[in-house]
């Protein structure tokens, strides 16, 4: 496990930045916002593990910052710390009850600060590890149904803020059972490690997730990656399987397994529920298995959830 964290410090007041650096002693990823706005699109957009509040800001205060910051799927987990001036039992309880882990008063005494941060640090890390192997399928490695269901949502409600398209892709792999049948279920499980590793090595960026979707399926999921980028991407997804010459003596699309790959992509809204743009995604995939197999189909559902704009 790791145990260097990125922190999002938000503070009006830049010498509160400049002196967190210096107590932190380069320990641990410092960013920082002057305002609540500021603080809150970075939240929303970066993978943090703490976030240092203060509380008298000009534009938001503090206190509704946290309650925003817990109300929204992707900010929810992060840790708060308040970093405040105001002193009193009463203004304690106000910001542990918006939602903070700890309550630090100005001035900040630098060991007290180390240490609460280094706690709150190392819980958040501890609870994302166990978080991972739950949602961690045991043989490929890579996350599971589950991790799927909450990943889609999240991603979901961050797309339909930015107004940015969001892709699903569901993969299968071609006769399968026929190759259980003939190589063996032990020979069967090295197969799926080898299709998991092949798809792997074609999504690069850090907002693209590949997921064992369940028994030979599998799935992506793109971020922000436009839909005249799609078609190419199934497509190098096909193509990694495929040219990893993964002998299959009983395939109906040769000599080799193979894929077939759908995908739908969507800009999101909050009218719209995350599983139409599966639902589409998986008749896409019916339509790449009617096709003949070893094929790609996608498809645009634009902003209303209506396909717009078909490809092969």
């Amino acid at each position: 496990m790791k145990d260097r964290g990125t922190i999002l410090v938000v503070d009006d007041e830049q010498v509160v930045f400049d002196s967190l650096e210096l107590f932190l002693e380069g320990r641990h990823d410092l960013l920082y916002a002057s305002n609540a706005a500021q603080g809150m699109q970075i939240a929303r957009s970066q993978r943090l593990d703490l976030i240092l509040l203060d509380i008298g800001m000009p534009d938001i205060n503090g206190y509704k910052v946290c309650r925003m910051l817990k109300h929204e799927p992707e900010t929810t987990d992060i840790p708060v710390i308040f970093l405040t001036a105001f002193a009193s039992p009463n203004d304690e309880v106000t910001g542990l009850e918006a939602g903070a882990v700890d309550y630090i008063v100005k001035p900040i005494n630098p060991a007290i600060l180390r240490a609460r941060v280094h706690t709150h640090i190392s819980l958040k890390i501890q609870r994302d590890y166990l978080e991972l192997l739950v949602r961690q399928d045991s043989l490929t490695s890579l996350i599971n149904r589950r991790g799927f269901d909450e990943l889609l949502n999240r991603e979901w409600c961050r797309a339909a803020r930015g107004h940015s398209p969001l892709t699903v892709v569901i993969i299968d792999v071609d006769s399968f059972k026929a190759y259980n049948d003939t190589y063996g279920h032990i020979a069967g499980d090295v197969c799926l490690q080898r299709v998991s590793s092949s798809l792997t090595s074609v999504l690069h960026r850090a907002g693209d997730y590949l997921f064992r979707y369940g028994g030979e399926e599998f799935a992506a999921l793109l971020a922000d990656t436009p839909f005249e980028f799609v078609p190419m991407m199934a497509e190098r997804l096909r193509l990694a399987v495929q040219n990893a010459q993964i002998p299959h003596a009983q395939a109906t699309t040769g000599d080799v397994l193979t894929i077939s790959v759908g995908a739908a992509t969507i800009i999101p809204n909050y009218h719209d529920n995350s599983m139409t743009l599966v639902e589409a995604a998986d008749r896409m995939l019916y339509q790449a298995k009617e096709s003949g197999r070893n094929c790609v189909q996608v498809v645009d559902l634009g902003e209303s959830g209506d396909a717009i704009k078909p490809a092969a």
